[in-house]
């Protein structure tokens, strides 16, 4: 692996570690209506904008473990299995078919909060059998989408610039 490769891997490795660090820290981010933003969906899918395949899905396994670590009471892997397919996915379009940039990258953001979100709610609300699912999603986890997919261009523009300077 040549020298700049490991020192973009290394940046990443770092701003995982310090947005895993923000999202879970209590105070550190403002809590917005119930909710606090999951900074590691953005973060896995825009390096996916930049790096291979194999880079990508790596970086997807590694996030999405983290948030399985700092999630309570969740099932460990869960979030794993989907941002490594996500990323994968991602990784692979942004090569062959999107064109990279802002709009791109939030719509992707988005999609993936989206799909990692409500499988969240699936999981942790309906299919335990909580009393109005339907509150929880627009009182509960909606805002933590908007959250999320709000702190993505920051996110982006962040791994551009490391993705391209570095």
């Amino acid at each position: 692996m040549k020298r700049g490769k490991r020192i973009r891997f290394l940046a990443y490795f770092l701003e995982i570690l310090l947005f895993f660090i923000l999202q879970q820290a209590p105070d550190l981010l403002p809590v917005i209506h119930y909710a606090r933003p999951l900074l590691l969906i953005p973060t896995a899918v825009t390096i996916a904008l930049f790096e291979p395949q194999v880079a990508s899905t790596a970086f997807g396994l590694f996030c999405g473990l983290l948030i399985d670590a700092g999630t309570n009471g969740g099932v460990l892997g869960m979030h794993a299995i989907i941002l490594t397919v996500i990323c994968f996915v991602v990784s692979y379009l942004a090569h062959d078919l999107l064109q990279i940039n802002a709009l791109t990258a939030f719509l992707v953001c988005g999609i993936a909060a989206a799909i990692t979100i409500i499988l969240q709610w699936l999981l942790f609300y309906v299919s335990l059998g909580y009393a109005d699912p339907a509150y929880a999603l627009v009182e509960h986890y909606l805002s933590r989408f908007l959250y999320t997919i709000a702190l993505g261009l920051p996110i982006y523009a962040l791994n551009r610039t490391i993705a391209l300077r570095i």
